[in-house]
């Protein structure tokens, strides 16, 4: 059953690139995106995800869920393939997105020439502009350049596009149709299942095409499902196979494959997947991983950001063009419209509502069938001319209008010339060396070979884990940052320090950056930059005792002392219970009638350590400084209160404390 599926799809695919005369085209457009990919390539290891996917498609081992089977098998064949050829891992792999992004764009041509409402020039004109709009998207050429899995994804979703819309049946006259049986050609019905299937075997986000696909199926055929139930079986087993890849998670999640999910802390492993099914259920569907969904009123809050997207990508021509190109789909009633637009609207929803920092990446579906609509759009602008319809300028034969339809040929292309000169130095990463960087000057600071290396940032420590298990540097370090688990012991920086250094033991635990801020909890100790040794919480007296409350704090003593640039003010904090909001210390130095002397005004807890992070039973300790020398006038106090937002509201009634005597 798949062999003859297969046959079909490499039957299709060579009729979709070579049997049209427009096939030449778009391999030359092919070729031309390459050369624009290839200029602009990261030719290095990369932070986030990027490095994940080089180390782990390297090893085989696994990345963050939900797993990405196909791609990582696919980029550990093509990794190993460039390295008999001298091609390193990481380059490797980003170069594998490049060829994604090269092969979407002649099946997104084939696509657009599929659409019969123009003559055939017209057609295939069209055509490579749409697939040229699509290469030199902002964010799909973004993609194309860095180890991602959304160009394989785009690939996927147009072959479906491409199939979905092959598969419309011949229209004949009706007392030829079968009147019980679908009249969809089974094959066809295949092909889209094994295409679907795949896409579900390297992302979740196929889902989301799911209704959309079924409404069109039933736009075309309201018979579709009628089938015989041995070609339904033959379409599950299609759509099915493909999910036996997601087998390769428990197969490749131990510590051989996946070494940096079962890292060493102190005496145990930090374990990041257990083998069971929960684990497996859990790693599938992304529930493993520290993400959510926002609310009604957040999600519409997010639509400025997603017409931001839209307008960043398209411009305001091409928004045009998409606007036009839809009205032209519902005045020809082109099926795509419904397959289309209802794919759209759920992918839309989606982003608005999924909470991820990286939501942008996820419009990549929706540009490619923006590049679908716009194309639509141009057809809509030109048609009249190449239809060989009567000319409005009978004097001249219709030259007038030829005319100002080449014109606007030239125009129209000229919106992916300028998209090139615009944002090629905004995606460009062919001098992104940035990580290696980094970690060379970490690595150059040396470190205890047993070390524990935190930061704030997932981003920064995951090339650790390339240089360990693909370059075979710095194996025994430890890297941690937070939530790299979903529990409580890894929320934020504050608890996976506070993990680190209770079950590290022996382990030395540093930060690999300077976090200004955390030094209201921790004893720090400067280190060969750029690394600052962490030796424990912070276990200094509080002074001055004070028992005073501020909110969901106590003040529980306060210091005085002099400083090189005045005086030191040191404050002593017990948390009783959480703060929402991220506060603002106020220190001020008031004379006997409450006139200022001087103040210091400072974030509580600095950029890294804020208040909202803060949690109850935690001892922190505050210093200000304040800008006085000299002598203190009679009845000087101290006032200590704390506020947030623009409109400056306190935690509670401002402190006045005694300034304490010094000898």
């Amino acid at each position: 059953c798949n062999l003859s599926i297969m046959r079909e799809a490499k039957t299709s695919v060579k009729s979709m690139l070579f049997a049209r005369k427009g096939g030449v085209g778009a391999l030359l457009l092919a070729a031309l995106a390459s050369l624009v990919y290839l200029l602009t390539l990261a030719p290095d290891v990369l932070p986030g995800d990027p490095g994940e996917f080089q180390f782990a498609a390297w090893r085989l081992g696994l990345a963050h869920p939900t797993g990405y089977p196909l791609y990582l098998l696919l980029g550990s064949a093509w990794q190993h393939a460039a390295a008999l050829l001298g091609v390193r891992p990481a380059p490797a792999l980003n170069a594998l997105s490049a060829l994604f992004a090269v092969l979407t764009v002649p099946v997104m041509v084939q696509l657009m020439e599929g659409a019969p409402l123009a003559g055939a020039f017209l057609r295939r004109t069209v055509a490579l502009w749409t697939g040229l709009m699509l290469a030199l998207n902002l964010t799909f050429w973004s993609q194309a350049l860095v180890a991602e899995v959304y160009t394989l994804h785009a690939l996927l979703l147009v072959l479906l596009l491409w199939a979905l819309q092959a598969a419309i049946p011949p229209i004949g006259p009706r007392r030829l149709r079968p009147r019980r049986r679908s009249r969809l050609a089974p094959r066809r019905l295949m092909l889209i299942a094994l295409i679907l299937g795949l896409s579900f075997a390297h992302h979740a986000m196929t889902l989301l095409a799911i209704p959309a696909v079924l409404l069109y199926l039933w736009t075309i055929d309201p018979r579709w499902h009628r089938l015989p139930w041995a070609t339904w079986g033959k379409i599950l087993a299609a759509l099915l196979t493909p999910l036996l890849l997601y087998a390769y998670i428990p197969l490749r999640s131990g510590s051989q494959a996946s070494p940096w999910l079962h890292q060493r802390l102190g005496d145990g492993t930090l374990t990041l997947y257990h083998n069971d099914w929960a684990s497996f259920l859990n790693f599938i569907t992304g529930r493993s991983i520290s993400v959510g969904f926002y609310g009604l009123r957040q999600a519409l809050g997010n639509a400025p950001q997603a017409a931001q997207l839209w307008q960043a990508n398209f411009g305001w021509t091409g928004l045009t063009l998409i606007a036009l190109g839809l009205v032209v789909m519902a005045r020809h009633r082109r099926p795509l419209l419904v397959l289309t637009v209802t794919f759209a609207l759920t992918q839309q929803a989606f982003n608005l509502f999924y909470a991820i920092g990286d939501i942008a990446v996820y419009y990549v579906p929706l540009y490619v069938v923006g590049a679908l609509w716009a194309g639509y759009g141009a057809v809509g602008l030109l048609r009249r001319a190449w239809l060989g319809e009567r000319p409005r300028h009978p004097a001249d034969g219709g030259a007038t209008e030829m005319r100002f339809d080449a014109v606007m040929l030239v125009l129209l292309f000229l919106l992916p010339v300028l998209a090139w000169s615009t944002r090629g130095e905004r995606v460009d990463q062919s001098e992104n060396h940035t990580a290696r960087a980094m970690w060379s000057e970490i690595f150059a600071a040396q470190p205890s070979r047993d070390a524990i290396l935190v930061s704030n940032d997932r981003d920064e420590i995951v090339p650790l884990f390339y240089f360990q298990y693909v370059e075979g540097q710095w194996p025994g370090l430890t890297g941690l940052h937070p939530l790299i688990a979903p529990d409580a012991r890894f929320a934020d920086i504050g608890a996976t320090l506070d993990t680190a250094l209770a079950d590290g033991g022996e382990q030395p635990v540093y930060l690999i950056k300077e976090m200004p801020g955390l030094e209201i909890k921790y004893q720090l100790q400067s280190a060969a930059p750029p690394l600052v040794r962490v030796l424990g919480p912070r276990t200094a007296a509080p002074g001055i005792p004070a028992g005073r409350a501020l909110g969901g704090l106590t003040l529980l003593g306060y210091g005085w002392e002099p400083a090189a640039e005045g005086v030191r003010v040191r404050l002593t904090w017990r948390v009783d219970h959480p703060l929402e909001q991220d506060y603002t210390t106020t220190v001020q130095l008031l004379d006997a009638d409450g006139n200022k002397l001087a103040q210091d005004d400072s974030r509580a807890g600095g950029l890294y350590y804020p208040s909202s992070l803060w949690k109850p039973g935690e001892r922190l300790v505050e210093e200000h400084v304040l800008a006085w020398r000299g002598e203190l006038p009679a009845g000087a106090t101290l006032l200590v209160g704390m506020y947030a937002g623009p409109d400056l509201q306190q935690l509670g009634p401002p402190l006045r404390l005694a300034i304490p005597r010094l000898d």
